[in-house]
């Protein structure tokens, strides 16, 4: 008598992944490239800084772009400059900043002694998901030195209702502000070229 066995059977394995998302965060950064130059047009000295968004700031750009459309209508964003080393905090705003004395207010721009206007360029993205870069440059503005001229110490932006281009006003929203890494010493007929530019990555 013959006996014969076998054997046979299947094997599989099977995977589910539900509600599988890549993270979708945002850092926004922005950055002061400033230039001083002599009456002459001579390079004194050169830097570029980041700043901090403050509290203030942040919540206006949410409120502005994700409540009801056609709540807000742009005042600005005027640029100025300090006169006194800060200590950016989240917590600062156009009171505790200009309020407290720290607007360098020796220049004019245009010929008259206003703060300068950031007029922004269209924004511009570059690369994919999840590595993405959008920015906004704004036109460079020139302040020239005047008076005494003096030492300056960085730069801040204000922006929203209330916002006004007028020296040591304490209307609108602080949205920026930050240090050079060393005070600069501007004396008159200096120009000085702030150029303003905001990035977003996620």
């Amino acid at each position: 008598m013959h006996k014969e066995t076998g054997s046979c059977g299947d094997y599989a394995v099977a995977t589910l992944q539900a509600n599988a998302s890549i993270p979708d965060g945002m850092g926004i950064d922005g950055y002061y490239h400033v230039e001083c130059r002599d009456a002459q047009g001579n390079l004194k000295w050169a830097e570029e800084f980041p700043n901090l968004v403050v509290a203030v700031g942040k919540q206006l750009l949410l409120d502005t772009l994700l409540r009801t459309s056609g709540t807000y209508t742009t005042v600005g964003p005027f640029l100025g400059l300090t006169n006194a080393s800060l200590t950016p905090a989240a917590t600062d705003t156009m009171t505790t900043l200009v309020g407290g004395g720290k607007e360098f207010t020796n220049y004019t721009v245009g010929g008259s002694a206003v703060r300068g206007t950031a007029v922004f360029s269209a924004s511009t993205s570059s690369g994919t998901t999840p590595s993405n870069v959008t920015t906004s440059t704004a036109s460079s503005i020139t302040y020239t030195i005047t008076g005494a001229g003096g030492t300056v110490y960085g730069c801040f932006l204000v922006t929203g209702s209330g916002a006004s281009s007028t020296q040591s006003n304490t209307g609108g929203t602080l949205y920026s502000e930050g240090n050079f890494s060393t005070a600069k010493v501007t004396t008159a007929g200096d120009t000085v070229s702030v150029t303003y530019s905001t990035t977003a990555t996620s």
